[in-house]
């Protein structure tokens, strides 16, 4: 993969490859060893997952593509070098963590809530939802210092719906901005 972001034709490729993404457990179950490194990952909901999106959005949500994001990235302007690898973002923040420290559960969490009466967003089931419906596909790029830059160009290209930082306003991103609000983490 070559290190220039404006090269990110590839790996947007890979990204939107359905067929490589894998379910949860088998996420867990592999070589967590090839993916303690930098690298950018999407996300991927089936239909019974996009059912429950829709009914906790109020609008409709197709399955498919979901969210995408970055691990390991070199934090600019400072330098500084981020420890997070793909194992440690996917398995430990996203599918183990808790929505205060994955921006992606408190998403899903957000949403899931509306759709079925939580009353606030309940980590066990929620994590139980994702290992259902959920998919999916890490890939490594090594090359830590130009990643932030990369992930840019690639959500330019894939437009993921559930993502928000940056990204162009839509009925689902306003409608998630807004079920997201009584589940921030409280300072």
């Amino acid at each position: 993969m070559s290190s220039d972001p404006s090269d990110a034709g590839p790996l947007i490729a890979q990204l939107l490859d359905e067929a490589a993404a894998v379910p949860p457990a088998v996420f867990l179950a592999g070589d967590r060893r090839a993916l303690a490194v930098p690298g950018l990952y999407s996300w991927w909901v089936d239909d019974g997952g996009a059912a429950d999106l829709t009914r906790g959005l109020g609008l409709p949500f197709p399955a498919g593509l979901v969210y995408a994001g970055l691990a390991g990235a070199t934090r600019w302007p400072s330098g500084r070098r981020s420890t997070n690898t793909l194992w440690s973002r996917i398995a430990g923040m996203h599918l183990g963590g808790r929505h205060e420290f994955s921006t992606f559960r408190r998403s899903l969490g957000s949403v899931l809530t509306s759709a079925h009466g939580w009353g606030r967003i309940d980590e066990l089931l929620l994590t139980s939802w994702m290992t259902r419906h959920l998919a999916v596909c890490a890939i490594p790029h090594l090359d830590a210092d130009t990643l932030g830059h990369l992930e840019r160009r690639v959500l330019d290209a894939i437009d993921p719906p559930l993502n928000l930082q940056g990204m162009a306003p839509t009925p689902v991103r306003s409608q998630l901005r807004l079920l997201r609000r009584p589940h921030a983490r409280r300072r």
